[in-house]
């Protein structure tokens, strides 16, 4: 199911029209052109790593849902989370990728602060969330970051995480390259 037939949903993402974004994160004007962007460059991103026609559904609704909880006034995941089910949407799975799908920022400054996170946080993440989508969608959602992902240190570093301890089951393809450590 493509969340943009859901009223309800489509009615507040035409919302995020008004929130705008620090240009010093996002070249996009807007928390709508970003979602945009971001739904673009994560269909992209599927093609290249063969995802099934299901797992493209869910990172486009992903890409559409992810900041929805900014119409509330809020950064935090947690509010988009929190709103998935007045849009119907219950699945574990796909409520665990928009909940978890910052991880790599508060994961990242934790290590900064020399509390990386353990063996078994990675475990909790890897069986609640599907990695593969979880890392695409990771790269996808920095499309409109000055620099590229490329230039994003936590999400660099969440990735060569994620490869070095084998959390990722199989290798993403970002332009057509494998990624491997970066």
């Amino acid at each position: 199911m493509d969340i943009l037939d859901n009223e309800i949903f489509r009615n507040d993402y035409e919302k995020m029209k008004s929130i705008s974004l620090n240009p010093i994160n996002h070249t996009a004007v807007n928390a709508y052109e970003h979602s945009e962007l971001v739904q673009k460059r994560v269909n992209e991103l599927a093609e290249q790593n063969d995802c099934t026609l299901e797992e493209k559904e869910i990172l486009s609704n992903l890409a559409r849902v992810h900041d929805i909880g900014k119409i509330s006034g809020t950064a935090n995941p947690a509010k988009s989370v929190e709103m998935l089910t007045q849009y119907g949407i219950v699945d574990d799975k796909f409520v665990n990728l928009v909940k978890y799908h910052d991880t790599n920022l508060p994961w990242f400054i934790a290590v900064q602060k020399g509390q990386a996170p353990s063996d078994k946080a990675w475990r909790k993440l890897t069986s609640t969330i599907n990695m593969k989508l979880l890392c695409i969608f990771m790269v996808a959602d920095r499309i409109d970051c000055p620099g590229s992902w490329k230039a994003n240190e936590a999400l660099i570093w969440f990735l060569n995480e994620a490869i070095k301890k084998q959390w990722l089951n199989e290798p993403i393809i970002v332009d057509n390259e494998f990624i491997e450590e970066i």
